[in-house]
């Protein structure tokens, strides 16, 4: 049996990366699905996927392709792990990190429940909704801060295929107030303008 730890690094363009070398990425917000080659090399191909989740006129959801995003849409990522060999592949592991800009949505990291970890920039896995110690309480972390998923997969039989899936929101982007000038600081300048 072979041991097999994946990390998948997404932004709103896709990047894959497999410990051991192999990258495969698209830039910016095309995408398309990716076999990664280190992962063929080992016997188990991993296929990224990026979807927008829309709804329908009847309001039943969809998932189409996502050649580009904006604030407010709603992604769903799958990897899906397909075991090329002939023999079991033990202690498959999936980390799947949750970039900046965007939004992880509570509960639905699939397969969940027991499988699925999460953690904020710190890196501290635990069962979600994660808490934090504040003036010693606990308080919960926002959605906004979790930053990577993990999946303790466990075996992947011969020629077996496993998924994993999340959903993530665009978050908006706020762009910075233009600076006013206010007249407290205008004064002084023309104070100085008028002593010369």
């Amino acid at each position: 049996m072979a041991r097999l730890t994946v990390r998948l690094s997404l932004g709103l363009g896709m990047v894959v990366a497999l410990s051991g070398g192999g990258v495969a990425s698209a830039q910016g917000v095309q995408t398309a699905p990716v076999v990664a080659g280190a992962a063929q090399d080992k016997g188990v191909a991993v296929v990224l996927k990026q979807s927008k989740v829309i709804k329908d006129p009847q309001g039943k959801e969809q998932l189409v392709e996502a050649a580009s995003v904006k604030p407010g849409d709603i992604l769903e990522y799958t990897a899906t792990y397909t075991n090329h060999t002939g023999r079991s592949v033990s202690g498959l592991v999936a980390n799947l990190p949750i970039p900046e800009g965007l939004e992880y949505l509570p509960k639905t990291a699939k397969p969940g429940a027991t499988l699925v970890k999460a953690a904020t920039k710190e890196g501290v896995f635990a069962a979600e909704p994660l808490t934090r110690q504040v003036n010693g309480k606990p308080e919960p972390v926002p959605y906004a801060e979790y930053r990577a998923l993990r999946w303790e997969l466990g075996q992947l039989p011969a020629k077996g295929v496993t998924a994993v899936t999340a959903r993530a929101k665009v978050e908006e982007v706020v762009p910075p107030a233009a600076p006013v000038a206010s007249a407290v600081t205008a004064e002084p300048a023309k104070a100085v303008r008028a002593a010369r």
